[in-house]
């Protein structure tokens, strides 16, 4: 297309339209982000969402004539704040929309099948000696107003933000205008809930410190007051809340892609660079070139038979979880919710917290392996006291309902059936690829009631016996193709399939679950946008239909957390829950 004579694009090409001196190009949508859009229900939006909690000071900024001035009177609000303009700074000296340019998309209003991207058309320009004429190239209308704003910080600790994450799960997002917000507020540090308590007063302890050692080197400048004045000031912190439509992308993509605006990017890059190359190496080995064909060859069938004996034996496993689950032990709690009218379509229940230490939680499991003679991982460990909590929860809601026979137990199952979604690229975004909808999901059966829990307690035991009953349950289909059946499957539905059937399927595939289990490694240390520090992040896992509670489970710099996000007449006190 000849931009510079502005000849009017071709009206039959669906992939590019003139719009007032932009151009839109449209670029097919993944089948799993248009599964999304068609899956979802009014009271069932399909948003992730999830808070970065910053504080400290930010960097320098050398066109900033404050940033050089130590007077009495400098500002410290933007010091040791993040604003919408630091992150829109950041967004684009990261050069995010040339890397993720899915960010600045749109669903089509004619056709859901696309994404829609504007692009301002940079003309053709000739250099001074007249001879080199550079083409005309596209560059994308990032438009960052639309997506970041500014909003007051939160005055009543936990449960203003507890609502606003409430608010960002269960609002529609217009895909047709965006497909992702940030809301950024800053203010003292712990007001929010965002930020633990326990690390607020160390925050809090450490700046005191550094004040009183800043007290102590004072001195005097001519002809002004003390140089370093504006050092007692009391530590800030600032909350951006995001929250994206899962047509952009599964959520841990989004995780892994905004990665790329903090100040440890191309560190993480070059460490994700280096596990491919050493994986690569690995496989190479130091074989003679026949002996790699062999070896290729071998791998080759064993993949064969992984997917077709591992296929068939999910999908009958499918089949009798289906066949022995007809109804979800928490249906009997909904009934009785909505005959005394507490049960609210689409509100959420609401809560996160640090659990413990991860070097904690694997010494736990070290020894559990040892005693058990299995290998259980973090995650078995916490899947176990997540269904432990189910269960203690259905156990509550049946003495509720039947205060007269609480121990009579006829709703409250023996084994409840748990959804685990994966990512299938282990929560990374590889090298030279952008965002992705790259996620499947399995549905698997754990104890749910056990004898020791009916008594109120019981042995030492009863923990470690329900945790090696899950190890053993997560292991078989943790190991079986399942996964990335349910993500293909998942693709011919949105690819083939009128939406209420999509519906209909994407409901009964959860297998009457209880819960939703999400597991996202973080970093192993603390990351920081534009110097200041993430003090902690927390995602909240939007409700598949049919289920009732959605739990995260996430390890970051060193710490293990939950988020749970329930329905509120599942679980009436989130907070008790964890």
């Amino acid at each position: 297309q000849d931009f510079d004579n502005a000849t009017p694009l071709p009206a039959n090409n669906p992939f590019m339209t003139n719009n007032l001196g932009s151009v839109v190009l449209r670029k097919r949508m993944t089948s799993i982000g248009r599964f999304s859009l068609k899956s979802e229900s009014e009271t069932n939006l399909s948003i992730p969402t999830f808070f970065l909690a910053l504080s400290g000071s930010k960097k320098p900024d050398s066109n900033d004539a404050s940033a050089n001035t130590t007077a009495v009177g400098t500002s410290q609000s933007t010091k040791n704040t993040f604003t919408v303009n630091d992150f829109e700074s950041t967004w684009m000296n990261s050069d995010m929309p040339s890397r993720h340019p899915r960010f600045h998309s749109t669903v089509s209003r004619h056709d859901d099948r696309f994404f829609e991207e504007t692009h301002h058309v940079k003309a053709a320009t000739t250099e001074n000696d007249g001879n080199d004429k550079k083409e005309t190239n596209l560059q994308i209308k990032a438009e960052l107003d639309r997506h970041a704003s500014e909003t007051m910080h939160f005055s009543v600790y936990r449960e203003d933000l507890r609502n606003r994450v409430e608010n960002m799960l269960t609002s529609p997002i217009e895909v047709a205008e965006k497909l992702w917000e940030v809301k950024i507020s800053s203010g003292a540090i712990g007001s929010s809930g965002a930020i633990s308590k326990v690390k607020s007063e160390a925050i809090t302890t450490r700046q005191q410190i550094s004040n009183e050692i800043s007290a102590l080197k004072r001195q005097p400048t001519k002809g002004r007051l003390w140089k370093d004045a504006v050092g007692d000031t009391k530590p800030m912190e600032s909350v951006l809340l995001f929250r994206s439509h899962h047509a952009l992308a599964d959520g841990a993509s989004i995780m892994a892609a905004l990665s790329d605006l903090c100040d440890e990017a191309e560190d993480i890059r070059s460490d994700i660079e280096a596990e491919l190359q050493k994986w690569k190496r690995g496989k190479q080995g130091k074989k003679g070139v026949l002996r790699r064909l062999i070896s290729r060859f071998m791998r080759l069938v064993k993949f064969m038979l992984w997917i077709t004996l591992g296929s068939a034996r999910s999908a009958l496993y499918q089949v009798w979880l289906q066949l022995t689950t007809r109804t979800n032990p928490f249906d009997a709690v909904k009934q009785d919710a909505e005959k005394k009218g507490l049960a609210m379509s689409g509100q959420r229940a609401i809560s996160w917290c640090d659990a413990c230490p991860l070097d904690e939680a694997k010494r736990m499991t070290q020894i559990l392996s040892k005693a058990s003679g299995s290998n259980i991982t973090v995650n078995d460990l916490f899947v176990s006291c997540i269904s432990a909590a189910v269960t203690r929860q259905l156990i509550e809601h049946e003495e509720f309902m039947a205060p007269v026979d609480a121990h009579s137990r006829k709703r409250v199952a023996r084994n409840i059936n748990v959804c685990i979604p994966v990512h299938l690229r282990g929560g990374v975004i590889l090298p030279n690829e952008s965002l992705g909808n790259r996620i499947g999901a399995f549905v698997t059966r754990v104890p749910g009631e056990m004898t020791h829990d009916a008594r109120g307690g019981g042995t030492p035991t009863c923990p470690s016996e329900r945790l090696v009953k899950v190890h053993q349950s997560l292991k078989r289909s943790k190991q079986s193709p399942a996964p990335f059946l349910s993500h293909y499957v998942a693709k011919f539905c949105s690819d083939y399939l009128p939406e209420q059937w999509t519906k209909n399927i994407f409901q009964r595939a959860n297998c009457n679950a209880c819960v939703a289990i999400s597991n996202n490694r973080g970093y192993k240390d603390k990351i920081h946008m534009n110097g200041m520090t993430v003090e902690s992040a927390h995602g909240f896992l939007p409700l598949p239909p049919g289920i009732p509670i959605g739990v995260v489970v996430q390890s970051y710099a060193g710490v293990m957390s939950l988020s749970v996000t329930a329905e509120k007449w599942a679980v009436p006190d989130p907070d008790k829950f964890l």
